[in-house]
């Protein structure tokens, strides 16, 4: 049995593990020696109930077993190493280890401390632009963030200053569909000819407005000459034909203020406003 991120655990999880892994087995077999994978340095989910403890209780439960510390790193330069060394020593309760590298040292750390995530994001655009106007590669630099909701702010301030830029592993904030949805009906609430808005959120949540009932408001629009917003109000308006349909029994039935005998009437009722 494998089990990887052992530091992001909880209890009832510990608990499973160990009904399928029993201490006791007899005769031991594979089973009931598993295999964890954790490292008790990166436990952040303690907030939904992670237990880094569990490497300690695994020790302890399971005292055959043994311990082999991963401490080379290839990614980080020595400095930034000695750093995360330095700090995460002052955390009580762990394995420990002592992390290094073969590579190189690497340039001193600075740090920043910002008033708030716009003074953040600025002070990172000024670096890049002074890192760029002396020689610099754009391709060169890198911005990591915890979570897809911070890249905002560096847009934001990126886009203002005109600095192009590349978000990998994701959307860039303003493609993703939920802002748009959201941008559009600003938009929608400013200028209600928006069509392209329009077409965007009237389905947004759901009202039941489908494709056939769209093609509905595009003819009446082009016919009246009005936007889809206007066009909306119409169908929708006494006499119009959505009102009708509200009214309207459930079985197919024609309606129409203006039919007569030599005029039939310009719309049909049934599941779905069509026109007739």
């Amino acid at each position: 049995m494998l089990v990887d991120e052992f530091q992001d655990t909880n209890a009832i999880q510990y608990a499973w593990m160990r009904l399928l892994a029993p201490t006791d087995a007899a005769p031991p077999s594979a089973a009931s020696h598993p295999f964890v994978v954790g490292d008790d340095d990166q436990s952040i989910y303690r907030w939904r109930g992670a237990q880094v403890e569990n490497l300690q209780h695994f020790r302890r439960d399971y005292p055959r077993a043994k311990l082999f510390r991963l401490e080379q790193n290839y990614r980080s330069t020595a400095t930034i190493l000695e750093a995360a060394n330095g700090l995460i020593a002052h955390n009580a309760s762990r394995l420990g280890k002592k992390l290094w590298t073969s590579g190189a040292r690497g340039e001193p750390i600075r740090l920043y401390t910002a008033f708030n995530e716009r003074d953040e994001a600025e002070f990172v655009t000024h670096r890049i632009r002074e890192r760029v106007a002396s020689g610099g590669l754009r391709r060169e630099i890198a911005i990591l963030y915890r979570s897809n909701a911070q890249s905002r702010v560096f847009e934001e301030a990126f886009l203002s200053a005109r600095v192009p830029y590349r978000v990998y592993g994701g959307l860039r904030f303003f493609e993703r569909a939920e802002i748009k949805d959201a941008l559009a009906y600003l938009r929608l609430i400013s200028n209600r000819n928006d069509d392209a808005s329009f077409e965007r959120v009237v389905n947004l949540p759901t009202r039941g407005v489908g494709a056939k009932s769209l093609d509905v408001l595009r003819e009446y629009a082009r016919g009246a000459g009005c936007s889809l917003w206007e066009a909306a109000a119409a169908c929708s308006g006494a006499g119009g034909p959505w009102a009708r349909r509200r009214a309207a029994p459930s079985t197919a039935s024609w309606h129409s203020s203006n039919a007569s005998p030599d005029r039939p009437a310009p719309w049909c009722c049934t599941s779905r406003w069509t026109r007739c």
